[in-house]
């Protein structure tokens, strides 16, 4: 059966579970055409960007970034969401307010006691916790406790910089406590229960996920009846389902492909660039790929800004280590990741490379034109005398297996300030630097984490930006990872439909981002 045959099958069925609705309900059903769809919904499990597209219209942040009020929907303010307000009663401790007009999808309400467990240290910042990736965020947090119906008291074990932005992640989703320690998180992460705009319907792993209006939603009236995310890995029947209309969106078409949307009547082609960079990632474990002058060979030998005219248009844009336009100045005062032969040339000879076969491992389809990125690098390279060969995965975890020396992957900007990607993907607790993890990839000095501490806990602004610089110089030193460029998405959306993407992967779908003519 091919692609497009599998997703008309699919809409199909889409169509009619929706039918016996229609005469009760005028407002629409649409269906997202996506790349890939994520293993489950449990926010802890699903930080990627498959996973989050879909976990912001099932759960709420306490506190939400404001993306809707920029322009190209890259605002960086502060929004209220399941808390109304936040303060700092002293120098270690803050207090949140809570709405009271809140229930889960099963119709309990949300009380202060589920927000306090879900950024408690059972769940998120204990030795013991469940969620391991939980002090990335909230490591900074000694206690949490209900005071009363809307009012929890969050205590640090340092002053907080940034403690409303750390709600603003997809980590700052709140659950229902009882359901949640009752079913576990592997269950969970399978049958969510949110407080978001919409309910979780039906789940086919690798074909499609429903969800249903939450009618009772504390935000307003959710705008469409029924929504349904159906993975088409191959971007021509992307194009197809949209053109012909059996897909309302599609994601991740590629630059090349983005003008038979742009010409078209019927469809509206949406860029968005997004707080996330796409980057090569090294396996400092694996020799000759843990010597450090290879890697930052491997760096300069690449002109990036070559591969961004040739492959994004020019679109897009080559970034410094870990900084993102949204930084602010410090992005302007950090210098881009440059082509210099001579230096790879350098480096090269001062390196234990002896022309080794190196691996680049890609998980095939999930990052939209990466396999003509690595073949445009390899070339790149060999130039310089280095071996690369690629190697293509269809399911990222095997991508891990066996021998690799380098493979895809990408860093986010999960929350508007200067730790971020920094903390979250070279941080202590980051499946990259956890020795038991699987996605193990490099340990970083005892330095960079004591960066890492400074920046969670200084209060003065440049301070922690000679931290951030000093942390950035490091990086940069040691090269566990190239930065390639700026990711841009490309949506695909049928006319008639009014939507903002935002310049995170997150898909709004609820009552202030999307309506119909």
């Amino acid at each position: 059966m091919t692609l497009l045959n599998r997703m008309v099958m699919i809409s199909a069925a889409v169509l009619a579970m929706a039918a016996p609705a229609v005469a009760q309900d005028d407002r629409p059903s649409i269906t997202i055409g996506v790349q890939a769809l994520p293993a489950g919904f449990a926010p802890s499990m699903n930080i990627s960007n498959v996973g989050q597209r879909v976990n912001y219209s099932i759960f709420d942040e306490l506190v939400r970034r404001a993306y809707w009020e920029g322009e190209k929907g890259d605002g960086a303010e502060l929004a209220p969401s399941l808390a109304t307000e936040w303060r700092n009663v002293s120098d270690n401790e803050w207090e949140v307010d809570i709405r009271t007009d809140v229930t889960f999808h099963d119709g309990t309400p949300m009380t202060a006691e589920d927000v306090a467990f879900s950024f408690s240290e059972e769940r998120v910042f204990g030795e013991d916790r469940i969620v391991a990736v939980g002090p990335t965020y909230f490591g900074n947090f000694v206690d949490v406790e209900a005071v009363d119906e809307d009012t929890v008291r969050f205590t640090t074990a340092a002053p907080d910089p940034i403690f409303p932005y750390r709600f603003t992640t997809t980590m700052g989703k709140v659950v229902p406590k009882d359901y949640y320690l009752e079913v576990g998180l592997e269950q969970f992460n399978l049958e969510p229960i949110g407080t978001g705009p919409y309910k979780l319907a039906e789940f086919r792993p690798g074909e499609l996920i429903r969800l249903e209006s939450y009618d009772d939603y504390w935000g307003g009236l959710p705008p469409a009846r029924e929504i349904t995310f159906v993975e088409i890995p191959e971007q021509s029947a992307r194009i197809t389902g949209l053109m012909t209309g059996e897909l309302d969106f599609i994601t991740d078409v590629s630059p090349d492909q983005k003008d038979i949307l742009a010409q078209s009547d019927s469809v509206q082609l949406m860029p968005a660039m997004i707080d996330n960079s796409r980057i090569i990632v090294f396996n400092t474990f694996e020799p000759p790929m843990d010597d450090p002058y290879l890697r930052r060979a491997m760096s300069y030998a690449a002109d990036r800004q070559a591969v961004v005219e040739a492959l994004w248009g020019g679109d897009s844009q080559v970034l410094p280590e870990l900084t993102f336009p949204a930084h602010g100045e410090i992005f302007k005062e950090r210098k881009a990741a440059e082509y210099d032969p001579e230096e790879a040339q350098r480096l090269l000879e001062m390196s234990d490379y002896n022309g080794e076969e190196l691996i680049l491992r890609i998980h095939n389809g999930y990052y939209t034109n990466f396999l003509e990125v690595s073949q445009v690098l390899q070339q790149m390279w060999r130039e310089a005398g280095i071996n690369v060969t690629i190697e293509l995965f269809d399911n990222g975890s095997t991508s891990f297996d066996g021998t690799w020396h380098m493979r895809s992957w990408s860093n986010g900007m999960q929350m508007p300030d200067i730790t971020h990607p920094l903390v979250n993907v070279w941080g202590d607790t980051s499946v990259r630097t956890v020795p038991d993890d699987y996605r193990h990839t490099w340990t970083p000095p005892e330095r960079l984490y004591e960066l890492q501490d400074l920046l969670n806990t200084t209060i003065d602004r440049e301070e922690r930006l000679d931290y951030f610089r000093e942390a950035l110089d490091l990086v940069e030193q040691e090269a566990p990872q190239m930065e390639l460029f700026q990711n841009v998405d490309y949506f695909g959306v049928r006319q008639g439909i009014n939507w903002k993407p935002y310049s995170f992967f997150m898909m709004d779908l609820g009552p202030n981002n999307l309506s119909f003519e």
